[in-house]
Parts: C-alpha cells; sequence; structure tokens
C-alpha cells in the first residue's frame, strides 16, 4: 500500500530515529532532547559515541556544530520499536486508510442501527416485517 504524506510524517515523528556517530562529543555541548550513548571499544569499531536523536530540530543544531567543528559523524535513521508502533505504523499499510474504512465502516452499522431503530419504532411496519418473515420462513 502506497504512504499517504500524513503517514510519512506520523512515521517520521514517532517511530524514526536518528543515529549520530561520532568519535567525540562536540565541544558546545549537545541538546537536551538528544539520548549519548558509549559505545564499547574494539578494534574494529570506527566511533566511540551514538547519539540518537528525536527532533528533527535536535538532528540540525548537531549536525552544524559537528561539522563546524570538523568532526568525522556517520547518520543513521533507525527504526525505534515502541509499543504503539502496530497502530499508527502498520507494516506494508497506510494509517490513513485504515482510519478511513474503520470509520466509514463505523459510521454504516450507526445508520443500520438507527434506520432500524425507526423502522422498529412504527407498529404497522413491525408487524407488516414480521408478517413477511413469516411467510418467508413458513411459505
Amino acid at each position: 500500500m502506497q504512504l499517504t504524506k500524513l503517514d510519512r510524517w506520523i512515521r517520521e515523528r514517532f517511530i524514526y530515529r536518528t543515529h549520530i556517530y561520532t568519535m567525540r562529543l562536540p565541544d558546545i555541548g549537545v541538546p537536551a532532547g538528544v539520548r549519548i550513548e558509549e559505545l564499547e571499544e574494539s578494534p574494529t569499531r570506527r566511533y566511540r559515541f551514538r547519539l540518537v536523536a528525536n527532533a528533527d530540530r535536535d538532528v540540525e543544531s548537531l549536525l552544524e556544530s559537528l561539522r563546524d567543528a570538523n568532526q568525522m559523524f556517520a547518520t543513521r535513521i533507525v527504526e525505534s520499536n515502541p509499543w504503539y508502533k502496530a497502530i499508527i505504523a502498520p507494516e506494508g499499510k497506510s494509517f490513513c486508510f485504515r482510519v478511513f474504512w474503520w470509520g466509514l465502516t463505523v459510521l454504516g452499522v450507526m445508520s443500520l442501527i438507527t434506520a432500524g431503530g425507526v423502522v422498529l419504532a412504527d407498529e404497522a411496519r413491525r408487524g407488516q416485517i414480521i408478517d413477511a418473515l413469516n411467510l418467508f420462513l413458513h411459505g
């Protein structure tokens, strides 16, 4: 299923996280919304810190400070796995179309219940419906 703009925005806002890998922390510090993780040292590891940012403004300010300090860094976009991921970002499905079809179904059921209530409230119509059902069932 093709994702709408709203689906992509929901995924970017609530599901995707930006990981920035660097050898040392920026001199001016990191924004408040950025989580710092120190990676274990090994001969094959290229970076020492992983900075996890949720908001775009934090990512932009952090990348700008790293570029100004001429630091080497790498960025990766990672899908997080919160408990609500299956609801707002189902795999291969559009959240907007799911909400649309659920809304349409609820509206249809409510319309049928209302129409049934109006028809059954009238004594003459109720008698006609019962007679028609008896004729249909018992021949």
